[in-house]
């Protein structure tokens, strides 16, 4: 697996994203990975809270078998379509999400798979903290 996007891509790109959306923020922070694998290249996008309550994945895929691109292309067509999903998204008062598995969208003249998801790590680490426990959860009755 090889990282998609150079240390400085990453953080120029995030530059570009917290200049667009920036203002839609509230306590939060967006991060971004990317990598490169034979067939397809992958960003991973994710928007989340600082007190660690929402946190918001997409990933978006472009398959170079698919879309006759080069891996730098099929790059910049996933940045594009990450753009336009995050358009989307604040438009729409965040109402619009990626489905949970991965679906085809015609983007231009690609296709490009997405899916997303929508978490609450602090929600989830109590969860795991209670199972870890052993905490015996009351009997009503049964």
């Amino acid at each position: 697996m090889a990282s998609l996007l150079a240390p400085e891509d990453r953080d120029a790109l995030l530059d570009l994203l917290a200049a667009r959306y920036g203002s839609h923020l509230s306590a939060e922070r967006m991060s971004v990975l990317g990598r490169a694998e034979p067939g397809f290249v992958e960003l991973q996008f994710t928007l989340e809270r600082i007190d660690e309550t929402f946190r918001y994945i997409m990933e978006i895929r472009v398959s170079l078998i698919e879309n006759p691109l080069s891996q730098a292309e099929a790059r910049e067509v996933a940045v594009d379509f990450l753009g336009h999903c995050l358009d989307i998204y604040f438009k729409d008062d965040r109402d619009t999400l990626l489905p949970l598995d991965f679906q085809p969208y015609h983007f231009g003249e690609y296709t490009v798979n997405a899916r997303g998801d929508v978490t609450n790590p602090r929600l989830d680490r109590m969860g795991d903290e209670i199972l870890e426990a052993g905490v015996p959860l009351p009997d009503k009755g049964r």
